[in-house]
C-alpha cells in the first residue's frame, strides 16, 4: 500500500518572497521523511501578526496559514538574538491546547544576511514519551531502568491568532509579577512593559491596545510609559 503523502498549504493570497521558494518544495518531503506527528511551517516576518505563509500538517497544532509568530520569533526579532546562528534545534514548545513538541527553527536570510523567514519543524513526542515511561513501570523491578528523556522548559508557544498571542504574551508577565493589574503602581506597570517590549510583543498590530486594557491605563499614557521606558 502506498502512503499518503503530506500536503503543504501555501497563502494563496499573498506574492511570497522568491527566498521561500526552495522551503516550499522540502516541507513536504521534511514532514514525509519525519512521520506523521511532525509539523513544518514556514513563516514570513514582514508581518508578524499573519506570518504563517505555508504550513505541513498544521493540525497538530492547530495553525493555518494566516497564522501569527510565536513569542520566540518576536523575541529573536525584537532582540536580533541568534544573529549569528543558522538554526535553533531540538528546544521544547508547546500549544495553546496544551500539547507538548521537540521544535527546531531554521533561519531563512536574504542576499543581505537579513532573517526575512523561517523554517520550523515541531515533532509531536508525547506517545514516545508516555510509551516510555510504560514501559519504565513495566520494567520497574529491573536493575537497568533509565529515567524518560526530559521533556525541557517550554522554550516557544504556538498560537493560532495574533490577538491569543498577544494576550497570552501580557497575561505571562502579568501574573509573574503577583499583583493583580488593577493594584499595580506606576514603577510596576513600567516594569511590565520593559519586559513586553523585551518579548518583542509591542511588534504586534493591536498590542499596544490590548496592554492598555489589561494595565488599566489609557493608550496615550501606555505610549508615553513605553517612551519611558526605552529611552
Amino acid at each position: 500500500m502506498t502512503p499518503v503523502q503530506s500536503r503543504t498549504v501555501v497563502d494563496e493570497t499573498r506574492d511570497l518572497r522568491p527566498e521561500f521558494a526552495p522551503y516550499l518544495r522540502f516541507m513536504a518531503f521534511l514532514a514525509d521523511v519525519l512521520g506523521p506527528r511532525a509539523e513544518i511551517v514556514l513563516h514570513d516576518l514582514s508581518d508578524l501578526s499573519r506570518s504563517i505563509v505555508a504550513v505541513t500538517n498544521g493540525h497538530i497544532s492547530g495553525r493555518d496559514v494566516g497564522g501569527p509568530a510565536t513569542d520566540l520569533v518576536l523575541k529573536v526579532q525584537q532582540n536580533r538574538a541568534h544573529s549569528n546562528d543558522d538554526y535553533l534545534a531540538n528546544y521544547a514548545a508547546e500549544s495553546t491546547s496544551g500539547g507538548r513538541f521537540r521544535s527546531s527553527t531554521y533561519f531563512i536570510r536574504d542576499t543581505a544576511g537579513e532573517v526575512v523567514g523561517m523554517l520550523c519543524v515541531n515533532v509531536d513526542d508525547e506517545p514516545l514519551l508516555k510509551a516510555w515511561e510504560l514501559l519504565g513501570t513495566i520494567t520497574a523491578t529491573t536493575t537497568t531502568r533509565q529515567e524518560p528523556p526530559s521533556r525541557g522548559a517550554i522554550a516557544e508557544r504556538l498560537s493560532v491568532s495574533a490577538d491569543e498571542l498577544t494576550l497570552d504574551g501580557i497575561n505571562r508577565v502579568v501574573q509573574s509579577q503577583g499583583v493583580p493589574a488593577h493594584r499595580m503602581n506606576t514603577d510596576e506597570k513600567l516594569q511590565i512593559l520593559r519586559e513586553l517590549d523585551r518579548a518583542g510583543v509591542f511588534l504586534l498590530k493591536g498590542a499596544v491596545s490590548r496592554a492598555a486594557e489589561t494595565l488599566h491605563v489609557s493608550e496615550p499614557t501606555l505610549y508615553r510609559y513605553l517612551k519611558q521606558v526605552r529611552s
